[in-house]
């Protein structure tokens, strides 16, 4: 059995490493949740280090003045972070994982996907489309 770390809000899939596919899926749930508790650690360090205008790996999941992440994220970071939960990857597959409607770039027909889908790998994306 396999385990993911997920964002609770979003259900996207956290990994530590970057761009890592197969950092992303744990062999053991004790793997994922030191996976989950070096996520944390590592978010504290950059919040305590963050200069004014600067980031750090990890931000997006950190909650904003006005309640919110990402782009719709206003004012200074709290200090908190998204809630995330460990799952076994079947799991996460069936009856958790979003999908969302986006366009495809070219045809302009609406179609669903995850929302772990890269940006490369979407026809909804101009790099999708450039390879």
């Amino acid at each position: 059995m396999t385990f993911v770390i997920y964002r609770t809000d979003t259900t996207e899939i956290v990994s530590e490493k970057d761009y890592s596919y197969s950092g992303q899926i744990h062999k053991t749930e004790g793997h994922a949740k030191a996976s989950l508790t070096r996520i944390k650690k590592k978010f504290t360090e950059g919040l305590a280090k963050k200069r004014p205008y600067g980031t750090f790996k990890f931000e997006g999941l950190g909650i904003h003045e006005n309640g919110k992440t990402g782009r719709q994220a206003e004012g200074e970071l709290t200090g908190e972070m998204v809630d995330m939960k460990i799952v076994d990857l079947e799991t996460y597959r069936n009856k958790i994982e979003a999908q969302e409607e986006v366009t495809n770039m070219m045809t302009g027909k609406k179609f669903k996907q995850s929302v772990n889908t890269p940006n490369f790998m979407s026809p909804a994306c101009e790099s999708y489309w450039s390879m």
